[in-house]
């Protein structure tokens, strides 16, 4: 019985621990909180569960030296150091997250040693590299070539249970998505290269309409220019990889940066009250209203929906701060994941939508759709964790029975890699649907 290691017990993880355990493998969940562990194992014969520091790298080696693939859903900083671990103790590896420098900067070693380390096969990214690889490569065997590329996803409530002002519920996790509201993005928009900073990364939003479902607001995710050289999209005039939210959110986000909230410094909090901490950091007076001093530092009327927002999630309350010392975006985050979390019964979705423009020899052109709507299952999984692990989970699954073989940092741009997966997921009800019209 060939051994799967699972670090990380989080929203997203049970899909992928449940499929491997199904599939016949001896899996080991080891977490910081043991009890995560054992929840997701649920008493399975072939299941472990341990709890684990990540920051205990000696006890890391240990449970990577004594299985045969490690799976990693901790925070992303900590997967370079799986992936060092794994390297040493010649294992493969799979994650759901971006290929970060450090990863990047271990391919030469993993190629050299015959090892796998997958990255970016979870839903954005994952699905969103499978899907559209396989409409870009059938354009490029029909003779194609793309002249423009969007992609959008975003994982929001589902329609019934939408029904708080921000028009969104955390389905991972609360800090993770606060964080990312901290990057700048770039992309390429008919041959011209816009570069967006931190700071503006909320004004850059546009409406987008997807078909027979609504409309939603769209900013850019990171850095789309870098996916022209993994999607062999060299020389493509407009390429852009975008998050989708519910109306409001990208404003209320904006109005946060723009007044601090999402600041990473620390400070002492205890003792404190959240209406005391907004107090001092907003410089208002002793009797100023706190609404209305939120509404002077970001430079907007007092009844706008980001001061509103900030009302209704009781950061002008007295309510304590968790903890001795914290950091503005953490304060806030607190907060949200309360107010913003799904209740029992809840459901989510995952949206995404891609947009291709091909033009082909004959003088033809094809405007090509392709879009997922995926709800979370009642009284089962969420939306997220399906698409987020179960990718995961089949690569995993495919690696250790020899499907995949090629060595290296990877992501899930080969064909030998996303059909498979895709067609898996289609047996799950996880597939996209694709139009296609010629002018």
């Amino acid at each position: 019985m060939k051994k799967v290691l699972v670090l990380g017990a989080g929203l997203v993880a049970r899909p992928l621990v449940r499929y491997l355990l199904d599939e016949g493998y001896e899996v080991t969940c080891a977490s910081r909180t043991v009890a995560k562990a054992e929840a997701l194992i649920a008493g399975h014969e072939n299941g472990r569960a341990y709890a684990l520091d990540m920051g205990d790298e000696a006890k890391l080696a240990e449970f990577i030296a004594e299985t045969d693939l490690a799976i990693s859903l901790v925070p992303p900083p900590y997967h370079p150091v799986v992936a060092r671990h794994c390297l040493d103790a010649g294992k493969n590896m799979v994650t759901t997250s971006y290929v970060a420098p450090e990863m990047a900067a271990l391919d030469g070693e993993a190629r050299e040693k015959g090892l796998t380390i997958l990255n970016e096969i979870g839903v954005d990214p994952g699905i969103d590299h499978m899907s559209s690889m396989r409409i870009i490569d059938d354009v490029k065997n029909r003779g194609g070539e793309l002249v423009a590329f969007r992609s959008y996803t975003g994982g929001l409530p589902a329609p019934q249970h939408n029904d708080n002002p921000f028009g969104y519920k955390f389905s991972w996790a609360p800090r993770g998505v606060l964080v990312a509201s901290r990057n700048g993005a770039q992309y390429l928009l008919d041959g011209r290269k816009v570069e967006v900073p931190p700071a503006r990364l909320f004004r850059d939003m546009h409406i987008l309409q997807v078909p027979d479902f609504g409309d939603f607001e769209a900013y850019p995710n990171r850095d789309s220019i870098g996916y022209q050289e993994v999607y062999g999209l060299e020389g493509i005039p407009t390429i852009y990889r975008g998050t989708l939210r519910n109306m409001g959110w990208c404003d209320t986000i904006y109005n946060f940066r723009r007044t601090g909230l999402l600041d990473l410094d620390e400070f002492d909090v205890e003792g404190r009250t959240y209406a005391q901490l907004m107090r001092d950091h907003l410089g208002a007076g002793p009797d100023e209203d706190l609404r209305e001093a939120f509404a002077r530092e970001a430079g907007i009327a007092p009844d706008c929906l980001p001061a509103w927002n900030l009302h209704w999630l009781g950061a002008f309350s007295d309510r304590p701060v968790q903890g001795e010392r914290t950091t503005m975006l953490d304060a806030l985050g607190d907060l949200m994941f309360e107010r913003l979390a799904f209740a029992e019964g809840e459901l989510d979705m995952i949206v995404m939508f891609h947009d291709f423009q091909a033009r082909f020899p004959d003088g033809h052109r094809e405007h090509i759709t392709s879009q997922l709507i995926d709800f979370g299952q009642e009284g089962g999984d969420s939306a997220m964790s399906r698409t987020v692990s179960l990718p995961a989970a089949i690569a995993a699954h495919m690696i250790l029975t020899g499907e995949i073989t090629e060595p290296g940092v990877l992501r899930p741009v080969l064909p030998g890699i996303y059909n498979p997966v895709l067609d898996e997921l289609a047996t799950m009800d996880i597939a996209l649907t694709e139009r296609s019209e010629t002018y």
